[in-house]
């Protein structure tokens, strides 16, 4: 469906506004959408396995659900939220908070996420997230991305060798993540084309 911006609805608007491409989210609605997907992120975080210097989370899981299902504009207020909220202090991310865990070998991927986040959101909003293929190829470009941004920063503290042997582990486990993201995205937005 094409709303009057040209771009397809995302679908938590085609849920929640029942396929009216005509209406469009209340600011109460888009904040409250941004605070619980802020809120899901920082469960993700806490779902973890401790792995050398970074846990293995939950969170790119939730990064690629919420960009694929919510959308530029509100993913980026989500991940904005809670960097803010990691950034004042309030222990949001894996192990804690504050502006030196920011600067500290894991910041990369958290800054990696916003962008990460925007730019899938945007092919979200352009209706890959209803084809199983460039919800795939939205997604892995999001991971590279979240990698990327990780990686680079993790090498100021480690070599750049070392950076990419220690995230070997992760992709393993990321493209799992990566696999079950592109199907449910995919079926999420089947269920809501029955039931529209």
């Amino acid at each position: 469906m094409i709303n009057n911006n040209g771009l397809t609805t995302t679908w938590i608007e085609s849920f929640t506004l029942k396929g009216n491409s005509k209406d469009k989210f209340s600011i109460l609605t888009s904040t409250f959408t941004i605070i619980i997907c802020s809120i899901l992120l920082i469960i993700s975080a806490k779902i973890k396995v401790d792995l050398y210097t970074i846990p293995m989370t939950m969170q790119p899981f939730a990064i690629l659900i919420i960009a694929m299902l919510c959308g530029r504009n509100l993913a980026a207020g989500s991940i904005s939220l809670y960097l803010f909220q990691g950034m004042i202090g309030l222990p949001v991310f894996a192990n804690g908070g504050g502006m030196l865990y920011l600067m500290g070998p894991t910041g990369g991927f958290l800054f990696g996420f916003l962008i990460a986040a925007i730019i899938m959101g945007e092919l979200a909003d352009r209706g890959w997230g209803r084809n199983i293929l460039k919800a795939f190829i939205a997604m892995f470009l999001g991971l590279f991305i979240i990698y990327f941004f990780g990686i680079i920063q993790l090498s100021l503290f480690l070599s750049f060798e070392k950076a990419i042997l220690m995230m070997k582990l992760y992709m393993v486990g990321d493209f799992y993540k990566l696999l079950l993201a592109t199907l449910l995205v995919t079926q999420i937005w089947k269920l809501t084309k029955k039931h529209s």
